[in-house]
């Protein structure tokens, strides 16, 4: 491959940090979505928390998958509408035609766990890769939406659900106790590029 055209792709590479959902942890979130009458179509599948999420090649960052035992309150959910001010209720955002998940709360006990783990990729952006961007940090993003929340989707668009989550909220909050977390991975993703390329390129730079 060319060097020219190895610089090209490392600037539109894609860095992911994911937490993933067990599927015991998973299996529990979809029979609560259906029983609540939700489509099994309209389930998320492969649950994940985003960690960290970035948009160039980060020296010394590779990919890496661990196990890990991290488990977050339910308590402490609020469902959402994945949209620019998603949190909060806004008229203009029907919630039945977008993803909808759960972010973390601030107070949720594994938000230093999380804190860690986004740290720990975070630390890889200097002015030489993020440029005149303002670096990622605890609670802002560099890349993607400034404001970093920790959150799940697990609907799709298409669900059904009323304008007023607060009643699933409840319901959810009531029925469940623990989200756990048994896999932490980081991925470098090529968007324009075939999966057999990305593995080879990430194999190269894992050198």
């Amino acid at each position: 491959m060319r060097a020219s055209q190895t610089i090209r792709d490392r600037r539109y590479l894609e860095v992911y940090a994911l937490l993933w959902l067990t599927r015991e942890c998973e299996a529990r979130l979809t029979e609560f979505l259906r029983s609540d009458g939700i489509s099994p179509g309209a389930v998320q599948r492969g649950m994940h928390l985003t960690v960290y999420y970035g948009r160039r090649h980060l020296p010394g960052l590779t990919p890496v998958q661990q196990r890990v035992v991290i488990s977050a309150d339910v308590s402490e959910t609020r469902f959402m509408v994945f949209a620019p001010g998603g949190e909060n209720p806004r008229p203009k955002y029907d919630p039945s035609r977008l993803s909808v998940g759960i972010r973390l709360t601030k107070r949720n006990s594994p938000i230093d766990d999380i804190q860690a783990l986004r740290e720990s990729a975070y630390r890889f952006e200097t002015p030489d890769v993020i440029g005149r961007r303002k670096g990622t940090t605890a609670w802002t993003n560099c890349f993607g939406a400034r404001h970093y929340q920790p959150h799940i989707k697990l609907l799709r668009p298409g669900n059904g659900l009323q304008r007023d989550l607060t009643t699933i909220g409840k319901s959810f909050r009531a029925s469940l106790n623990t989200i756990d977390f048994g896999k932490y991975e980081v991925l470098i993703r090529y968007p324009n590029i075939r999966a057999s390329h990305q593995n080879l390129m990430i194999d190269k730079q894992s050198e």
